[in-house]
Formats: structure tokens, C-alpha cells, sequence
């Protein structure tokens, strides 16, 4: 697999390389459109590839422990923010409320998804977007995707933090 080699957390490595032997998955993870998610900022320093495939690592893990439909949530989470543009910069007024349409319609265009699959990309921003998700692995993308949103925006003022600090010290006499 070409994609994301440059795994920040090692141990996902494994379960990235057991995800993508799943065709559906894999087909999404080589797709092209797909791949240009790596070229917009989500949130913090976090690509919206990386932060897709992130949720869709723990996402997977998750509904195999519960026993859910493993792949079906895996390609809900790739798929949930599936939208070309910087949020911050351009696209839509009120994005929170918008982006979840728009992923869907990409995904729809590109992907021939299935009743879990589409119901996780659309509800992922519950409760912003009123409408709960219907199924468990919809609600494991909902409950994943914040999680993940948690960690890039805590690693990105990490850094930042780490960055100012070390910035200070070069200037101390």
C-alpha cells in the first residue's frame, strides 16, 4: 500500500495493513480523489487524509470489538470528511452544518456505498447536526471523529507550545 507510510503512532501500523486487506477498503485508500484530502489542512497541522484515515483506524477497531460491521464503519470514517477545500479559507459559509452533504454527494460520485456507509458520513457531526446516527458503526464514526479531533488539535499546540519554547531558548543570554 502506497498510502500514508509515514505513520506518526507505530503501533497503527498493523492495523492499517489489516484494514486495507479488505477490498472495499482498499479501493477507497487508492483512489486518487481520495488521496488529494492530503493537500487541505484540517484541523491543526492534521491533513484531512490524515485525520480521515485516523478515524477510521480507531473507528475499525472499534466495531471489531463490538462486533459491528467492521468495514462498512471503516469506509464511513475514510469517506466522513470527504470535501475539497480549505474550511478556514473557502468552501461553504457554515461548514460544520454543510461539509457532511457535501462529503456524501463526493462520495456518492466516486464510491457505490451501502445504507451504514452513507448514514455515517451524513450524521458524523451529531449533535451539531440534529438528526442522531441510525446504526452502531455510524455512531462509533460520530464518537471516533471527535475523539481524533481531540488528539490533532491537542498535537498541534503541543508542537506549537514545543516550538515557541525552543524559540525562547535560542534568544536567552
Amino acid at each position: 500500500m502506497k498510502i500514508y507510510s509515514q505513520i506518526t503512532y507505530p503501533y497503527r501500523k498493523g492495523l492499517l495493513q489489516e484494514m486495507s486487506q479488505h477490498p472495499s477498503i482498499a479501493e477507497i485508500l487508492d483512489n486518487g480523489e481520495f488521496r488529494k484530502l492530503a493537500r487541505y489542512r484540517h484541523h491543526g497541522f492534521v491533513s484531512c487524509l490524515d485525520h480521515c484515515i485516523d478515524v477510521a483506524l480507531l473507528t475499525f477497531s472499534l466495531a471489531v470489538k463490538q462486533g459491528c460491521d467492521s468495514v462498512s464503519a471503516a469506509r464511513g470514517a475514510l469517506l466522513h470528511d470527504l470535501f475539497f477545500y480549505d474550511w478556514r479559507t473557502g468552501g461553504p459559509r457554515l461548514h460544520g452544518f454543510r461539509h457532511p452533504a457535501i462529503a456524501l454527494a463526493n462520495a456518492r460520485r466516486l464510491f457505490t456505498l451501502n445504507s451504514i456507509e452513507e448514514d455515517a458520513i451524513l450524521r458524523h457531526m451529531w449533535p451539531l447536526t440534529p438528526v442522531p446516527p441510525r446504526y452502531r458503526e455510524s455512531m462509533l464514526v460520530c464518537y471516533a471523529d471527535k475523539a481524533v479531533t481531540c488528539r490533532d488539535y491537542r498535537d498541534s499546540v503541543r508542537g506549537a507550545v514545543s516550538a515557541i519554547k525552543k524559540s525562547f531558548q535560542k534568544t536567552a543570554p
